[in-house]
Protein backbone atom coordinates (compact mmCIF):
# COMPACT_ATOMS: atom_id res chain seq x y z
CA UNK A 1 0.00 0.00 0.00
CA UNK A 2 2.45 2.95 1.49
CA UNK A 3 5.44 1.05 -0.30
CA UNK A 4 4.32 2.28 -3.66
CA UNK A 5 4.25 5.96 -2.61
CA UNK A 6 7.75 5.50 -1.01
CA UNK A 7 9.16 3.85 -4.43
CA UNK A 8 7.44 7.42 -6.20
CA UNK A 9 9.09 9.62 -3.78
CA UNK A 10 12.38 8.12 -4.25
CA UNK A 11 12.30 8.33 -7.82
CA UNK A 12 11.68 11.69 -7.65
CA UNK A 13 14.85 12.58 -5.78
CA UNK A 14 16.81 10.65 -8.76
CA UNK A 15 14.46 12.77 -11.25
CA UNK A 16 13.06 10.01 -12.50
CA UNK A 17 9.53 10.30 -11.96
CA UNK A 18 6.22 11.73 -13.59
CA UNK A 19 5.91 14.11 -10.66
CA UNK A 20 7.17 17.30 -12.60
CA UNK A 21 6.21 19.65 -9.83
CA UNK A 22 6.41 17.46 -7.00
CA UNK A 23 9.77 16.40 -8.13
CA UNK A 24 11.25 19.77 -8.17
CA UNK A 25 10.98 20.02 -4.42
CA UNK A 26 12.09 16.91 -3.21
CA UNK A 27 15.34 17.01 -6.09
CA UNK A 28 16.03 20.72 -3.73
CA UNK A 29 15.57 19.75 -0.44
CA UNK A 30 18.86 18.95 2.04
CA UNK A 31 19.97 15.16 2.07
CA UNK A 32 19.35 15.55 5.92
CA UNK A 33 15.94 16.33 5.98
CA UNK A 34 15.31 14.03 2.91
CA UNK A 35 16.58 11.05 5.11
CA UNK A 36 14.55 12.46 7.98
CA UNK A 37 11.46 12.59 5.88
CA UNK A 38 12.54 8.65 4.31
CA UNK A 39 12.68 7.19 7.95
CA UNK A 40 9.59 8.69 8.83
CA UNK A 41 7.83 6.90 5.93
CA UNK A 42 9.47 3.85 6.31
CA UNK A 43 7.99 3.78 9.91
CA UNK A 44 4.89 4.62 9.25
CA UNK A 45 5.40 1.92 6.66
CA UNK A 46 6.13 -0.91 9.31
CA UNK A 47 3.61 0.17 11.84
CA UNK A 48 1.25 -0.20 8.81
CA UNK A 49 2.08 -3.38 7.89
CA UNK A 50 1.87 -5.06 11.51
CA UNK A 51 -1.59 -4.52 11.55
CA UNK A 52 -2.91 -5.34 7.82
CA UNK A 53 -5.89 -3.07 7.28
CA UNK A 54 -8.32 -2.91 4.44
CA UNK A 55 -7.59 1.07 4.44
CA UNK A 56 -4.22 2.65 4.54
CA UNK A 57 -3.82 6.05 6.88
CA UNK A 58 -2.77 9.06 5.26
CA UNK A 59 0.32 9.97 4.79
CA UNK A 60 2.36 11.43 7.69
CA UNK A 61 1.63 15.14 7.77
CA UNK A 62 5.12 15.83 8.14
CA UNK A 63 5.96 14.32 4.44
CA UNK A 64 2.55 15.25 3.36
CA UNK A 65 3.61 19.33 4.27
CA UNK A 66 7.09 19.05 3.03
CA UNK A 67 6.00 17.26 -0.09
CA UNK A 68 3.76 20.13 -1.03
CA UNK A 69 0.12 18.61 0.05
CA UNK A 70 -1.16 20.96 1.50
CA UNK A 71 -0.09 23.32 -0.61
CA UNK A 72 -1.80 22.12 -3.82
CA UNK A 73 0.82 22.16 -6.06
CA UNK A 74 -1.11 20.42 -8.14
CA UNK A 75 -4.16 18.26 -7.41
CA UNK A 76 -3.96 15.46 -9.84
CA UNK A 77 -0.52 14.88 -9.22
CA UNK A 78 -0.68 14.79 -5.48
CA UNK A 79 -3.71 12.65 -6.28
CA UNK A 80 -1.38 10.14 -8.90
CA UNK A 81 1.28 10.38 -6.11
CA UNK A 82 -1.10 9.06 -3.10
CA UNK A 83 -2.59 6.50 -6.11
CA UNK A 84 -6.39 8.30 -6.00
CA UNK A 85 -8.61 7.10 -8.43
CA UNK A 86 -8.97 9.60 -11.37
CA UNK A 87 -13.12 9.92 -10.51
CA UNK A 88 -12.28 11.16 -7.19
CA UNK A 89 -9.67 13.55 -8.38
CA UNK A 90 -12.04 14.56 -10.82
CA UNK A 91 -14.59 14.85 -8.00
CA UNK A 92 -11.56 17.03 -5.76
CA UNK A 93 -10.19 19.42 -8.31
CA UNK A 94 -13.25 20.04 -10.90
CA UNK A 95 -16.10 19.84 -8.80
CA UNK A 96 -14.99 21.06 -5.96
CA UNK A 97 -15.75 17.83 -3.18
CA UNK A 98 -13.44 19.22 -0.63
CA UNK A 99 -15.51 17.47 2.19
CA UNK A 100 -17.32 14.38 3.01
CA UNK A 101 -20.89 16.28 2.19
CA UNK A 102 -24.45 15.32 2.37
CA UNK A 103 -24.17 13.39 -1.03
CA UNK A 104 -21.86 10.71 1.11
CA UNK A 105 -24.21 11.15 4.24
CA UNK A 106 -26.70 9.79 2.22
CA UNK A 107 -24.96 7.16 0.75
CA UNK A 108 -23.73 6.03 3.97
CA UNK A 109 -27.06 5.50 5.20
CA UNK A 110 -27.29 2.68 2.46
CA UNK A 111 -24.16 0.50 3.02
CA UNK A 112 -24.84 -2.16 5.63
CA UNK A 113 -21.54 -1.87 7.87
CA UNK A 114 -20.41 -0.71 10.82
CA UNK A 115 -18.48 1.40 10.13
CA UNK A 116 -16.97 3.21 6.63
CA UNK A 117 -13.01 4.46 6.73
CA UNK A 118 -11.84 6.68 4.34
CA UNK A 119 -7.60 7.44 4.59
CA UNK A 120 -8.22 10.99 6.00
CA UNK A 121 -7.79 13.73 3.47
CA UNK A 122 -8.97 11.42 0.68
CA UNK A 123 -12.01 12.63 -0.30
CA UNK A 124 -13.79 9.49 -2.65
CA UNK A 125 -16.32 10.54 -5.39
CA UNK A 126 -18.86 8.24 -3.58
CA UNK A 127 -18.68 5.80 -0.83
CA UNK A 128 -18.93 3.22 -3.22
CA UNK A 129 -16.73 4.01 -5.51
CA UNK A 130 -14.89 0.63 -6.14
CA UNK A 131 -11.32 2.08 -7.26
CA UNK A 132 -11.21 3.82 -3.82
CA UNK A 133 -11.64 0.20 -2.25
CA UNK A 134 -8.93 -1.75 -4.46
CA UNK A 135 -6.82 1.58 -3.61
CA UNK A 136 -6.97 0.95 0.03
CA UNK A 137 -8.41 4.41 0.38
CA UNK A 138 -12.05 3.32 1.53
CA UNK A 139 -13.33 0.16 3.24
CA UNK A 140 -16.46 -1.08 5.03
CA UNK A 141 -15.63 -2.53 8.41
CA UNK A 142 -17.45 -4.76 11.04
CA UNK A 143 -16.96 -3.62 14.66
CA UNK A 144 -13.44 -5.99 14.73
CA UNK A 145 -11.57 -4.67 12.25
CA UNK A 146 -12.70 -1.14 12.91
CA UNK A 147 -11.28 -1.37 16.51
CA UNK A 148 -8.30 -2.48 15.25
CA UNK A 149 -8.24 0.81 12.79
CA UNK A 150 -8.25 2.77 16.47
CA UNK A 151 -5.13 0.54 17.47
CA UNK A 152 -3.48 1.40 14.24
CA UNK A 153 -3.77 5.00 14.37
CA UNK A 154 -2.63 5.32 18.11
CA UNK A 155 0.12 3.98 17.77
CA UNK A 156 0.97 5.81 14.61
CA UNK A 157 -0.01 9.16 16.11
CA UNK A 158 2.51 8.35 19.12
CA UNK A 159 5.03 7.28 17.06
CA UNK A 160 5.20 9.46 14.47
CA UNK A 161 3.94 12.71 16.76
CA UNK A 162 3.87 16.44 14.43
CA UNK A 163 2.86 19.86 15.16
CA UNK A 164 0.51 20.25 12.12
CA UNK A 165 -2.59 21.63 13.78
CA UNK A 166 -5.68 20.56 11.38
CA UNK A 167 -4.13 16.96 11.09
CA UNK A 168 -5.25 14.90 14.28
CA UNK A 169 -6.64 11.87 12.51
CA UNK A 170 -5.01 9.40 9.95
CA UNK A 171 -8.63 8.35 9.00
CA UNK A 172 -12.47 9.94 8.62
CA UNK A 173 -14.69 7.12 10.35
CA UNK A 174 -18.56 7.36 9.53
CA UNK A 175 -19.95 4.84 11.94
CA UNK A 176 -23.01 3.26 10.45
CA UNK A 177 -24.43 0.57 12.43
Amino acid sequence: MMEDILKKILQMREGKSEFKKLEENIKNMDDIKFEYLINRLKTQIEIVNKYKPKVRPALDPVISFELGVYRRLDDYEIGKLLNYPLCCIKSFSEDFRIAIDREHLKEAKEINTYAIVITSGFIPCSLKCKMAMKNGLLGYMDEEEFKKILKLEEELKKKLKHFHSAYDEFYEKIIVG
